[in-house]
């Protein structure tokens, strides 16, 4: 791992150049919105282009940080006086934590030239703190600067997309995703390649795998749940609807069992060459032949719509019931 303090971004290149020439030229927005799948770099972006913001000699490398200076050490600690940091509280961003972000951006920066703000998951913030926000980007302080985050912005307000700039982050390309784990992570090759496979471009979802033994093996278990599932009745599959609809996030469930079963439907319609758990293949490739292709195509289409009410206000047990009582039937 590299030594200096600078906070690294991996690939994304064309959005590194971008505010780091903004940084450069001292013309930064008040407000950014970066967006793009979870795990797929935004929340690093927005820490090393906070770190560029209140950097002391920026520079050409990476979003500007200079890496050596005492206010890009203690932003790569998270430990800057003028760097804030807002995280989702029970899955929401509530109205009181929008309050105090806009008492503080009233207040001069303590070491820096500006204070910076940065909210993940902006779009789960309730209409109250949505609102409250809106008028601290209407009438922005010179010396603050609002970075918001979020996977899902057409949930946003237009009220409050109008007023960033928007930097829409793309998935990485499985080379670079692999590149990233071994040479950073000291990750196997034959690993690193698996999970590259897997990440569908977001390295932080990787990195996770990689990194924390727990994480791989939720991932497994997931993957075995699903392929006992055609064999199982409906009392089994209602019992798993209800455990899993406790759980704090449904999508870190739906999103392997969607891989799993695009995996099936490859090897249904064109073979093994675009399999991506290819430690599995041969579970898969049983699947496979015991499954119809029409069924197949129904679940992983019932699949991204439970994804879709997982967002909302509906009952998740509802959801998950009708969606297992779809899993497609072993012969």
């Amino acid at each position: 791992m590299p030594t200096d303090d600078i906070i690294h971004v991996y690939g994304h290149r064309w959005a590194q150049d971008l505010l780091r020439a903004a940084v450069l030229a001292r013309r930064t927005s008040h407000a950014y919105l970066f967006t793009g799948a979870d795990h797929i770099g935004k929340t690093t972006l927005a820490r090393a282009f906070a770190q560029a913001l209140t950097c002391t000699s920026p520079g050409e490398q990476g979003l500007g940080g200079c890496g050596q200076c005492r206010s890009c050490h203690l932003a790569a600690l998270q430990a800057h006086p003028d760097h804030r940091s807002i995280v989702p509280e029970k899955g929401k961003i509530r109205v009181d934590a929008v309050r105090e972000i806009i008492h503080e951006a009233t207040l001069s920066p303590i070491e820096g030239q500006f204070k910076v703000f940065i909210i993940t998951a902006f779009d789960r913030a309730n209409p109250n703190a949505a609102n409250a926000l809106l008028k601290t980007l209407e009438e922005p302080s010179a010396s603050t600067r609002i970075l918001l985050i979020s996977s899902q912005s057409a949930n946003l307000l237009p009220t409050i997309t109008s007023r960033c700039q928007i930097v829409n982050l793309r998935p990485l390309s499985t080379e670079t995703v692999a590149r990233a784990l071994q040479e950073n992570w000291q990750v196997p090759t034959e690993l690193a390649q698996l999970l590259a496979g897997l990440s569908r471009g977001r390295l932080g979802w990787a990195v996770e795998m990689a990194t924390q033994p727990a994480a791989w093996e939720s991932y497994q278990l997931q993957f075995q749940r699903m392929q006992a599932l055609p064999r199982q009745g409906v009392v089994e599959r209602m019992t798993l609807a209800a455990e899993l609809a406790r759980g704090d996030d449904i999508e870190s469930i739906l999103q392997p069992w969607l891989l799993f079963w695009r995996d099936v439907l490859f090897l249904q319609q064109t073979g093994p060459q675009l399999v991506l758990h290819r430690d599995q293949l041969s579970a898969l490739q049983d699947l496979a032949q015991r499954t119809q292709p029409a069924a197949v195509r129904r679940f992983l289409a019932a699949l991204m719509q439970t994804a879709t009410y997982s967002r909302q206000n509906v009952s998740l047990q509802l959801a998950m019931e009708s969606l297992l009582l779809k899993v497609p039937v072993s012969s």
